[in-house]
């Protein structure tokens, strides 16, 4: 089998100041069918030929004065040393930094990732997501604020998950970071009165001051000073200081009744021995006449006693 001659040639480099992509055909070859080369031969000679640009000495990029569109374009020479060029043409890579856009651009960046909250139903950002403690369920921090603000009111200290039956459960640390001041604090204060028993805590009957109170004594107090107001109380009614008037009496007064006029008014009554209708509880005063009075309200009642008669001038209770 006859071998095929290859005609080499050889070039002297260094006898040439052009650029690299200017070399002549080194293998002789390959034009026409006749003269075809192997693939083992051009191998060899691409790689002879990499290797004669990679020794070229480097020389300062040429520059052109100004390209058709008037910038300015420079030119290199040869390849860096010690670098190779490629066959096959790389992929350039996504550029994964931030996105820069001219002005009057839609700028591409990464969405931030969102949520639907489902309590207020409403597109949420992720940083505005809570976790419940001890489940899955998530939802917005306005509306967990507002879920134990509104537990809170109701005087319930445990709050659990709104999902009816969740084992999910809020306490006021793991909420303090969404809280408002004065809901973490109306929180932990009603815990602390929620460790007292019923039966020895009551309030500031003032409504202006309301202070947690505790009857901590077996011994029966009745005037009191609340430490907070300084103002004095009934501890046994739990009402302000009803001065003049006994528990008894003024707890036997109905509602509307307990008020500071309505004490003086019952003051006034009892130093004029005035008497009031067993029916409508109106004040009559009788002037002179018959011990048997009878109301606006048609009742007819003994003044000496006021309790209501049986019959006409007749009361059971002093039987005359």
């Amino acid at each position: 089998m006859a071998t095929e001659e290859v005609a080499v040639e050889i070039v002297d480099v260094d006898r040439y100041d052009v650029s690299a992509s200017r070399f002549a055909q080194i293998a002789a070859g390959g034009n026409t069918k006749f003269s075809a080369i192997s693939v083992e031969q051009y191998t060899e000679d691409r790689e002879l030929y990499e290797a004669i640009v990679a020794s070229l000495p480097q020389t300062g990029p040429k520059s052109l004065n100004e390209d058709e569109d008037g910038d300015d374009v420079r030119v290199l020479d040869s390849f860096p040393t010690g670098t190779r060029p490629s066959s096959s043409r790389k992929r350039k890579k996504p550029y994964g930094g931030s996105s820069v856009t001219e002005p009057g651009e839609a700028s591409i960046s990464k969405p931030d990732p969102s949520f639907v909250c489902e309590i207020c139903v409403e597109t949420r950002a992720s940083g505005d997501l809570f976790r419940i403690k001890g489940c899955s369920h998530a939802y917005c921090n306005d509306c967990v604020t507002k879920y134990v603000a509104s537990k809170l009111q109701d005087n319930v200290t445990r709050i659990d998950c709104p999902v009816s039956g969740c084992a999910g459960v809020l306490e006021p640390e793991y909420c303090r970071s969404i809280l408002p001041p004065e809901v973490f604090d109306r929180w932990g204060n009603a815990l602390c009165e929620a460790l007292i028993p019923e039966a020895e805590r009551f309030y500031c009957p003032f409504r202006d001051c309301s202070a947690l109170l505790i009857h901590d004594g077996d011994a029966e107090v009745r005037e009191s000073e609340c430490p907070n107001c300084r103002r004095s109380f009934c501890a046994q009614c739990r009402v302000p200081w009803h001065a003049g008037v006994e528990c008894h009496v003024f707890q036997g007064l109905n509602e509307g009744e307990r008020g500071r006029e309505d004490i003086m008014l019952m003051k006034l009554a009892e130093e004029k021995h005035w008497r009031r209708c067993p029916k409508c509880s109106f004040y009559v005063q009788k002037i002179d006449g018959c011990p048997f009075v009878k109301c606006r309200c048609g009742v007819e009642f003994c003044y000496r006693c006021g309790s209501q008669a049986v019959r006409s001038h007749y009361c059971p209770k002093c039987r005359g």
